[in-house]
């Protein structure tokens, strides 16, 4: 038997995907956000979208210096991702709040987050405004992850990363299955 969902909580169906960190940098100042929305959006070339709502200082700097960089912490860091995602940026400088080292940008200003155990710098080749949210597409022009993580795909048996239910609910994948085609 199936019931009848509210439509915004059919959005939770969608989710759960990795829950990220989004940093940017504009005029100086360095940004964090928490981000549950992400996809892949092309292999060639390489593109990615974030949606950011429009009441994140996180939106105008990325929409202003047209790049950002994806983040992927450890479900460890649970606590400082949560904290990134309830803080405003325009009264909180969430590096220093959170205790998390900026790392210079290889391609990119926007700095990484070396506590993460990856990252995805982008260039911003379109946004939309979409409802209450801007979706941003970024080509991916670099990225890195902790090596011993990373075996054709990621090694769950190392890393966990942070999967977002919805509200206050949250998991982490623990099982890889390969199915050959």
């Amino acid at each position: 038997m199936k019931v009848k969902l509210a439509n915004l909580n059919a959005l939770r169906l969608l989710n759960p995907g990795p829950l990220v960190l989004i940093t940017s940098k504009y005029q100086g100042k360095s940004n964090i956000v928490t981000v549950a929305w992400t996809s892949p959006v092309s292999h060639e070339p390489p593109l990615v979208s974030i949606s950011i709502s429009t009441k994140r200082q996180s939106h105008i700097m990325i929409g202003n210096s047209k790049e950002f960089t994806i983040n992927l912490p450890s479900f460890d860091l649970l606590d400082k991702v949560l904290l990134c995602g309830s803080v405003s940026g325009k009264n909180v400088d969430k590096f220093k709040e959170a205790h998390f080292k900026q790392v210079s940008g290889k391609k990119i200003s926007s700095p990484s987050i070396k506590e993460c155990f990856a990252f995805i710098e982008c260039k911003v080749i379109d946004s939309f405004l979409c409802g209450d949210h801007y979706l941003f597409i970024g080509e991916i022009v670099h990225a890195e992850i902790e090596k011993n993580f990373y075996r054709e795909h990621l090694d769950l048996e190392k890393v966990k990363y942070i999967n977002h239910l919805g509200g206050s609910y949250f998991t982490y994948p623990e099982k890889i299955i390969e199915k050959k085609r």
